[in-house]
């Protein structure tokens, strides 16, 4: 399977509108350094879509805020 195909592959979300919770585990996931391919599993979505909500919500300045958002918010481990 080529790179693109994988990127592009659907999952049981794709094509969906993101909801708060999707964006906080986004966010939580990306703060934690997980790999896009675990996002985008953890997320039923694409990795390209995963790749594209990220570029989304870093060129308006709302990662950092999501990010500080989980952080605040993750329990103990």
């Amino acid at each position: 399977m080529k790179q693109s195909d994988a990127d592009d592959r659907p999952n049981l979300n794709t094509g969906q509108e993101w909801s708060e919770m999707d964006l906080f585990d986004l966010a939580n996931c990306v703060r934690l350094n997980n790999p896009i391919e675990e996002i985008a599993d953890f997320l039923c979505r694409s990795r390209r879509e995963v790749r594209e909500k990220l570029a989304g919500l870093e060129a308006s300045g709302e990662l950092a805020r999501r990010i500080e958002e989980a952080a605040a918010n993750a329990q103990p481990e």
